[in-house]
């Protein structure tokens, strides 16, 4: 299912109630870059430490255009039975139209040349791509704007430079609620004389503001219609920050499941939906995967299991998801399907994020039916995320035991 704007709100109660009775889901992410630059780029020679500290370089440096998750459910058959899978691609944009948040990110030609030779629809991902905000922002925000909106006394103090334009303010809110004048306009030179003003009227319970374009409408009212007007703007103003809160409902809603989470070479993924939709990333390796641990609690990369089994990596002579994942799917007899309401929808187009992690969930089951190649006690591979460094081939990511 290609998820936009326009469809979100369908798209996330199909998720919500798939969400709850899945058995894992997979995860993969489009970005707008990779890395900033060569000193940047991960090397073998790299510790651990220095390898975090170039994803997460890499991280706060580039946005996600698209975000794939597939939700994969058991169906019983008979003595047997098949894994359906639902594969969402979300278009995510970060959200710029709300409590002054405007996100910046960088892109390299390298990547956008590659999103464009395997047709991603820019325009689409601006115009209609779903916007996000991290949670702890969307409630910040609404709490600072209940507190500004229902405050009766003044909380700026004004610059020097602005004395003068406060006190006039003042002279003139005091003859204006002397006369019979429906309406005050202000005009205003920048934000901060705007802001001196709004907190001018907020000391005054019979009196209320509309913003007009470069200029703010002040006007009269009862304290009763004031207080109804000030409840109308408390419920419009979260309203918007619920709609630019928007695909970070998902990513909660993934994590509150508590449910395994699949990938592919996912550390930087996993990395990239930890600072884009949870918190910003900490400096310390050990904080982070702690961070992780309580975030996406079962994380299982088939990457790894690919690289630390040698009979598979043997037998393929590759744990490229591009190569490996056509074979497996060529040699498998039936194991998954699609649900019916997602078959017309899948677009079979490598590096479409939804398709990735699709390919990617069905590459884990098909993996685990290799017969003598995997070891089926799955737990070994368990939060073992593939990130070949100086020190090994994986980081290992877990609550009790946070270190690689």
């Amino acid at each position: 299912m290609d998820v936009t704007k326009d469809n979100f709100g369908q798209a996330l109660n199909e998720f919500t109630a798939a969400i709850g009775a899945c058995d894992f889901a997979a995860l993969d992410m489009e970005m707008t870059g990779l890395y900033e630059s060569r000193e940047y780029q991960p090397s073998r020679e790299d510790s651990c430490d220095e390898r975090y500290a170039k994803l997460r370089c890499s991280v706060e440096t580039f946005g996600v255009v698209q975000v794939g998750i597939c939700l994969f459910t058991w169906k019983a058959d008979g003595d047997s039975g098949f894994y359906e899978a639902q594969p969402f691609n979300f278009n995510v944009f970060p959200a710029s139209t709300v409590g002054g948040v405007d996100a910046g990110f960088s892109s390299r030609a390298s990547a956008l040349a590659f999103l464009a030779k395997n047709s991603f629809d820019f325009n689409k991902w601006v115009y209609q791509g779903i916007p996000y905000l991290r949670t702890s922002t969307a409630n910040s925000l609404r709490t600072e704007r209940t507190r500004l909106l229902t405050r009766r006394k003044r909380s700026v103090a004004p610059d020097e430079r602005h004395t003068k334009f406060v006190a006039d303010v003042e002279c003139a809110l005091a003859a204006f609620i002397k006369s019979k004048e429906p309406t005050l306009r202000y005009e205003l030179a920048n934000s901060y004389e705007r802001k001196l003003v709004y907190d001018a009227v907020a000391s005054h319970d019979t009196l209320g503001t509309r913003s007009r374009m470069g200029a703010i409408e002040v006007f009269k009212g009862s304290p009763r219609a004031m207080a109804r007007h000030i409840a109308h703007k408390i419920k419009s103003f979260n309203s918007s920050v619920d709609d630019a809160h928007g695909f970070t409902r998902v990513i909660d809603l993934l994590s509150a499941s508590r449910k395994p989470v699949i990938g592919h070479n996912m550390l930087l993924d996993v990395l990239h939906a930890l600072q884009k939709f949870v918190s910003d990333l900490p400096p310390s390796r050990t904080q982070v995967e702690h961070d992780i641990a309580q975030f996406l609690p079962v994380l299982i990369d088939t990457k790894y299991i690919i690289e630390s089994t040698p009979g598979v990596k043997a037998r393929y002579g590759t744990s490229s998801l591009d190569e490996i994942a056509p074979v497996l799917e060529r040699e498998d007899s039936g194991s998954i399907r699609f649900h019916p309401r997602f078959m017309r929808n899948v677009s079979h187009s490598m590096h479409e994020a939804g398709y990735d992690a699709y390919m990617t969930g069905a590459t884990f089951i098909r993996l685990l039916k290799l017969d003598g190649s995997i070891d089926l006690a799955i737990y070994k591979y368990v939060n073992r995320l593939y990130a070949a460094t100086a020190e090994g081939i994986y980081w290992d990511i877990k609550p009790d035991k946070l270190s690689i």
